[in-house]
């Protein structure tokens, strides 16, 4: 077995740690060697005319979580098993939820500037997470490390996913348009965690910001383009919410010139949610579990066709 490795988000030492482990697989960095069975790369690299040069692969593994970018009916097509880096990001972009809220909740801001000038003076603080009612937007693995955590603020966990399946996390999974409804309208934070897809795209516009409470958050850490923006700008501006934590947006980066930036009610971060000293570790130790079920002819708990 030949497996093409691109190196970027990996590094060449764990292109060498991964020669060593696996030394009856034949690994190789160049792109030019397009007779290989397997590739291992970024969702950039997952081109069709990019692809046509490889006609052997049967494998792809994305070192990514996100896989939007990526035409799944010509890998379909082409009969070929496409993973991801599931699990990889979940937990520090789990954190990134927390800081976010707490950024709102206990006026981090106003202290930041505070101190600039050295000035002591009491906020006073309106909102808390403790029994407060959590709407998550996707219940993958980061939606569930995000409703794992929250547990622990005695808070109701209200989730939403078009596939039933049960979670121990959440106190009520939703399935359909009535539900999603449901959530805007009871939730005091409103997470989005749900994959980039045709069905996805600007799920969250004017008519569900009408129905969030004035008091709710919306965090984002799916895609910028799960939100219909102007909507949420309108929302915003409006004051029919509260306030949006953003990690991503549409486009990235964000102009200048997009009101977002002028908002206070706004916090944005550089689409870095995933970042962690662990990240590479992480991984790694996914590259490694997958190729040994597939090379062992073992199920995928990762597949995403």
């Amino acid at each position: 077995m030949k497996i093409f490795l691109e190196i970027g988000t990996l590094k060449i030492e764990n292109y060498h740690a991964l020669v060593e482990r696996f030394k009856d697989i034949e690994f190789t960095i160049n792109p030019g060697i397009y007779d290989v069975d397997a590739v291992i790369c970024n969702p950039g690299f997952v081109a069709y005319e990019n692809l046509d040069l490889y006609p052997n692969v049967r494998w792809i593994h994305l070192l990514s979580a996100g896989f939007n970018t990526v035409d799944l009916d010509y890998v379909k097509s082409r009969g070929i098993l496409m993973t991801n880096a599931k699990d990889v990001f979940s937990i520090q972009i789990a954190e990134d939820v927390f800081a976010k809220i707490l950024y709102f909740n206990r006026n981090l801001e106003t202290y930041v500037e505070n101190k600039k000038t050295g000035l002591w003076k009491h906020e006073r603080v309106l909102y808390e997470i403790a029994h407060s009612t959590v709407g998550i937007i996707g219940t993958g693995s980061i939606g569930t490390e995000i409703a794992k955590r929250m547990k622990s603020f005695d808070t109701r966990i209200l989730g939403y996913r078009r596939k039933k399946e049960d979670n121990p996390y959440f106190d009520h999974i939703y399935h359909d348009q009535n539900g999603l409804e449901t959530i805007y309208k009871e939730s005091d934070y409103i997470i989005v965690a749900i994959p980039l897809s045709k069905e996805t795209y600007q799920m969250i516009g004017a008519r569900a910001f009408s129905q969030m409470k004035k008091t709710a958050l919306i965090i984002n850490v799916a895609r910028g383009e799960v939100i219909d923006q102007e909507a949420m700008i309108n929302a915003l501006s409006n004051h029919q919410i509260r306030g949006a934590g953003l990690d991503v947006t549409v486009p990235e980066p964000l102009p200048k010139d997009c009101p977002l930036w002028s908002m206070r009610q706004v916090l944005i971060t550089p689409h870095n949610a995933s970042a962690s000293p662990y990240v590479n570790q992480r991984l790694m130790n996914s590259v490694v579990s997958t190729i040994e079920n597939y090379i062992n002819h073992l199920p995928f708990d990762n597949k995403i066709v």
